[in-house]
């Protein structure tokens, strides 16, 4: 700002703050304002234990605008993020500016009343987080409302009969099976049932992979999974998996307790017959992937960071949409140098954060970790302001499954101007070859958008990134993961010109 910028010989005062020093607390009563010369400043606020971040301010920016002009108490925490000089400017300094300089006052507040605008404008935006990020999602919300009736004559069709067999066996075979399972005791073995439960899952799931292409080429393609879906939902829904992933407690499916749910792997739902349903579901390809994801992303960060043992710089890493960032803490365990690691995890769910932090982050380590309230899609496509440092490594291990070409393109982007020289990129997204596909479209509304490896390689040959970019897989071969670095002052990595596979089928 060209008028407060002028203005610094004159009025304000200097202080200089060491890393992590507080500036000031939540409650405090100060009125002054203050102004970032140079580093940035942390905004925060506690949760039950937890220091979760609303905000990095870097240079050229304000903070504390309401305290000074109302007096009242502060409704944040800020602390110095990094070495940081701000300039400061106290209520009696000002009315002193006011009375000998009513002009210079005038331009200095009117730059205050920009920022505050720009502030307003950002709160009003993000008013309701939680919705905000599900309706910034390409996909990912439920959009099945009712089931109609299919006309009569398809059900004569050869695919209408098939259909019919399909959802009334599967019916029968489940029905069969709840009565057997009665039978058994309160402390009765399971085993037995539980094969025949995925028997019968398995072949309905198979059939409807198999039919989907056919019923997309009918001209009753909405009303024929709405008939599917009513016959087959009452017994799915005993699952807490497929009830959580339809019901979308938080506005999308994919939230931080789904992934627990997933990770715990220890089946629960309504009744006995709930218990076998839901033991299908997590132990489906699709959960596997995201399992198989959790151990493959933990194995990268550590054979990135060892890339970097050469020097004694901080590994700054970067989580977008981090959920319980299990990956991370499962490579803090087995890292020598926890010392030098300094992860921000972003999530725009507080809960996530907080989860992290008491559920997740429990064991001794010497990491810094930083929690950070925003929107990943926001932040991709520039409108948070975020004054972050350059990271080592930025990844993402679901985010863009719900993301259009145009936001993963801006994601990319984004994380490539996030990156120092030689920082790599890591970003997941499922493939076509979920095998699972067919269930969790049609019946759990859990849509995703598929990506293949030439569709990753061809969005990052969007980007600055270019053609330096390789794709990894989990053991399931579902769950891919592009993988690229950003080109140093003195070209690109000689090991990022490859563009063979490692892992893909």
């Amino acid at each position: 700002m060209q008028t407060i910028q002028g203005m610094w010989p004159t009025i304000g005062r200097k202080v200089v703050y060491g890393k992590g020093e507080q500036i000031f607390l939540q409650g405090a009563k100060q009125r002054c304002l203050y102004y970032v010369e140079q580093g940035a400043v942390e905004v925060a606020f506690g949760q039950n234990g937890t220091t979760i971040a609303v905000a990095y301010i870097g240079p050229g920016e304000f903070l504390g605008e309401t305290g000074f002009f109302d007096g009242a108490s502060r409704v944040r925490n800020v602390r110095a993020a990094e070495p940081t000089v701000l300039r400061i400017y106290d209520w009696a300094s000002m009315e002193a500016l006011r009375s000998r300089d009513p002009h210079s006052y005038a331009l200095f507040i009117t730059d205050v009343a920009r920022s505050v605008c720009a502030k307003f404008r950002r709160v009003l935006d993000e008013r309701e987080p939680l919705t905000a990020y599900a309706a910034s999602l390409s996909t990912g919300r439920r959009q099945f409302h009712e089931a109609r009736p299919v006309p009569g004559h398809f059900f004569r069709t050869p695919l209408g009969g098939s259909i019919v067999e399909l959802v009334e066996k599967t019916k029968a075979d489940l029905f069969d099976l709840s009565y057997a399972v009665q039978s058994i005791g309160k402390d009765g073995e399971l085993n037995g049932l539980q094969e025949r439960c995925t028997s019968i899952m398995n072949h309905l799931n198979e059939n409807l992979q198999d039919m989907e292409p056919l019923i997309a080429q009918s001209d009753f393609q909405d009303v024929v999974w709405g008939y599917i879906f009513k016959e087959v939902f009452p017994y799915l829904m005993r699952s807490r998996f497929a009830e959580r992933a339809y019901y979308k407690p938080k506005g999308y499916a994919g939230d931080y307790l789904m992934m627990e749910m997933i990770y715990r792997h220890e089946p629960s739902g309504d009744g006995k017959l709930g218990f076998l349903v839901d033991a299908w579901c997590l132990n489906a390809p699709a959960s596997r992937a995201v399992r198989g994801r959790r151990s493959l992303l933990a194995e990268e960060l550590k054979r990135r960071v060892l890339e970097r043992t050469h020097t004694s710089d901080p590994i700054r890493i970067l989580n977008l949409a981090c959920g319980p960032s299990r990956e991370l803490f499962d490579f803090l365990k087995s890292c020598p140098e926890t010392h030098r690691v300094e992860a921000t995890l972003m999530d725009a769910d507080v809960e996530a954060l907080h989860y992290t932090n008491t559920a997740v982050n429990t064991f001794p380590h010497r990491a810094t970790i930083r929690y950070l309230n925003d929107n990943a899609v926001r932040w991709a496509l520039g409108r948070t302001r975020q004054e972050l440092a350059p990271q080592d490594i930025i990844y993402s291990a679901g985010l863009t499954d719900y993301l259009d070409r145009r936001l993963f393109t801006a994601l990319v982007r984004r994380c490539y101007e996030q990156l120092k020289p030689e920082g790599c990129l890591i970003i997941g997204n499922f493939s076509p070859q979920n095998p699972n596909r067919a269930i969790m479209d049609h019946i759990l509304q859990w849509k995703l958008i598929y990506r293949t490896e030439k569709d990753l390689r061809n969005i990052f040959a969007e980007t600055p990134f270019g053609h330096r970019v390789s794709c990894l897989c989990e053991p399931e071969g579902i769950n891919l993961f592009a993988v690229a670095y950003r080109g140093s002052e003195n070209g690109p990595r000689k090991s990022d010109s490859a563009t063979s596979s490692r892992g893909t089928n």
